[in-house]
């Protein structure tokens, strides 16, 4: 896989080098796609045994994230899938790619033969983050369909050993009955080089409106809550590609700002049925003593007041503060400096194609192992899944990717304000007396 994927962004940046004005368009190119997911499974005894029980049903597998390892010396590179278990048929909800697009299991199919019958492997996750210590972070629902056989679990697994490292089984004052727990964002902290042991991780709560915070340090965890995690009523309406589906969807689309040693990142959000964004200091968030009440004050969090022209579903930062998402209508892929006023003349297009940019669930900004940073992106044909239209005629699923730079060679997101310090916002901060308050600035200007 690895070299099939230096292969594709060889062949992208000499394109782009040789023709200014397709490197100027910055399209984003398809990696794989598929009409539906086909599975490795360890034997055909096994496949036999998944499809008699129903947990394998062809046709039922929906991809909803995407990530990327990409090794140094003669490993190849992976390329991560999540499959969560919206209902049965679904034989792995976590796997790589193979050379032939099939889904192999990760770590390995014994983790997933399981449909809620054993907690200590994976029952469904949506979504997972890879950070720079080699971590792959694993946000497990414990849900099949509405039901919840198992307790939410965030795992860990060391990338150069493909080991569990870390779990934690989220304590059931930490969830309710409609609780799904569907993206986890890691901030690793480091306090020297080489320091992983001070990692936070962000997780939306997509149905109950919060979100679980893990100190991962400490092993501890606890539920916030705020009124901006919630959906606007007036945005749970989707129409793509002239399909419509109501999904009143909370929190979804998390991501960090850049980190600076001894500075405090900002965690960007916004609820699926929405079109604002959000943004809140993580120390706000990193204060335990939400273990005693969830209810974050009203003023901590800032919604900027202008919006999107349609929701969103993932989004991503890169090193730079820029930020990436999709749009629902048209379906695209925009970029937003945030350096910049959060608003439409702000955002600009990576790409755009009514087909194959629908719903993008799966937003990455990934480093390859020469230092560069790429923009890895999941869509999906959701609307069809969500009325019942989809048929494997067609191509349903698309993993597109491309290198940041030649995103932003002629992209005006990476142009800062001049003569600009970053914006300020309404956001404001207890300071350590805890009576003055002073407002915080967003943007990477803000963050050098």
């Amino acid at each position: 896989m690895s070299q099939g994927i230096e292969r594709f962004f060889l062949l992208s940046y000499c394109l782009a080098c040789c023709w200014p004005g397709l490197g100027a368009k910055s399209d984003l190119r398809v990696v794989r796609q598929w009409a539906e997911l086909d599975f490795v499974f360890p034997s055909e005894e096994a496949k036999q045994i998944a499809i008699e029980k129903r947990y394998y049903v062809p046709g039922m597998s929906v991809p909803i994230d995407v990530d990327v390892h990409h090794r140094q010396g003669p490993y190849p590179s992976r390329i991560f899938v999540t499959n969560p278990r919206f209902d049965e048929g679904r034989p792995i909800t976590l796997g790589t790619v193979d050379e032939t697009g099939k889904i192999v299991a990760y770590p390995d199919y014994s983790w997933h033969d399981n449909q809620g019958f054993n907690c200590g492997g994976m029952t469904s996750v949506f979504r997972v983050a890879i950070d720079e210590c080699q971590r792959l972070w694993v946000m497990d629902a414990g849900k099949i369909g509405d039901k919840q056989v198992c307790p939410p679990q965030l795992l860990a697994f060391d990338l150069t050993t493909d080991q569990l490292i870390y779990r934690h089984v989220v304590n059931a004052s930490n969830y309710v009955e409609s609780s799904l727990y569907i993206t986890p964002i890691v901030d690793v902290r480091p306090r020297g080089p080489g320091d992983c042991a001070n990692t936070y991780v962000y997780v939306a709560d997509v149905s109950a409106y919060s979100v679980l915070v893990v100190d991962v340090m400490r092993d501890q965890a606890w539920r916030t809550t705020h009124r901006l995690f919630y959906p606007f009523p007036s945005r749970g309406t989707f129409t793509i590609d002239g399909e419509s589906f109501d999904l009143m969807d909370g929190v979804l689309g998390m991501a960090l700002s850049p980190y600076h040693h001894g500075r405090d990142r900002f965690l960007y959000f916004h609820s699926l049925a929405s079109t604002t964004e959000n943004v809140v200091n993580t120390k706000i968030l990193r204060n335990n003593s939400y273990m005693h009440d969830p209810t974050i004050d009203p003023d901590a969090i800032y919604v900027f007041p202008k919006e999107r022209s349609s929701q969103s579903a993932a989004e991503a930062i890169d090193r730079n503060g820029i930020m990436y998402f999709g749009l629902m209508d048209p379906p695209s892929i925009l970029c937003w400096n945030t350096a910049t006023e959060f608003s439409s003349h702000n955002f600009h297009t990576v790409a755009a194609d009514r087909e194959t940019l629908q719903f993008a669930s799966g937003v990455k900004i990934v480093l390859n192992a020469r230092g560069e940073e790429e923009l890895w992106v999941l869509t999906s044909s959701f609307q069809r899944i969500m009325t019942g239209s989809i048929t494997s005629e067609r191509i349903n699923y698309r993993i597109h990717a491309e290198k940041v730079p030649i995103i932003l060679a002629n992209s005006p997101c990476k142009n800062s304000p001049n003569g600009q310090k970053g914006y300020h916002v309404n956001l404001v901060d207890k300071s350590s007396d805890g009576h003055t308050y002073r407002p915080h600035r967003y943007g990477s200007a803000s963050y050098l």
